[in-house]
């Protein structure tokens, strides 16, 4: 698990923006930031938020991935989409609570929870600024343990 979420937050952000796009690789890029950082913040290791967010992350993958397999766009379906819609809500918020929680532990807190929130939202004009400063923080400051 380390090594994928090392991979994917190492990544320039032109491929992060290129990957974003298959809307798969999102939840593994919001996953990613959600680990690394709270695993450099030092928080004490919460295994109930490690598997809260690990089923946030795959529910919504495995719901897209039967969607585009079985074509079922069926109104019964219509509870498990929002279900998928709401884990992808959450799991951007406590992505932006992560990366902000980070960036004031480190002494340079530049965005609020809302503002990180819209930039993980709007990822497609955001992506370039967050990449960055995620490419910054996981090669340069060594993790606490």
């Amino acid at each position: 698990m380390n090594k994928l979420t090392q991979w994917f937050l190492k990544l320039p952000p032109f491929k992060i923006f290129l990957l974003l796009l298959l809307g798969i690789p999102i939840y593994i890029w919001w996953f990613s930031i959600i680990y690394q950082l709270d695993k450099k913040v030092n928080e004490p290791s919460n295994n109930l938020k490690f598997w809260f967010v690990s089923g946030l992350t795959i529910y919504p993958i495995i719901y897209v991935l039967y969607m585009f397999f079985t074509f079922s766009f069926f109104i019964p379906l219509m509870p498990f989409h929002l279900l998928a819609i709401l884990c992808g809500f959450i799991l951007m918020i406590l992505t932006a609570k992560s990366y902000v929680n980070f960036e004031k532990k480190k002494g340079c807190s530049t965005h609020s929870v809302f503002e990180v929130f819209l930039m993980l939202w709007f990822y497609i004009i955001c992506v370039w600024s967050l990449q960055r400063n995620l490419n910054k923080y996981v090669t340069e400051i060594p993790t606490q343990n």
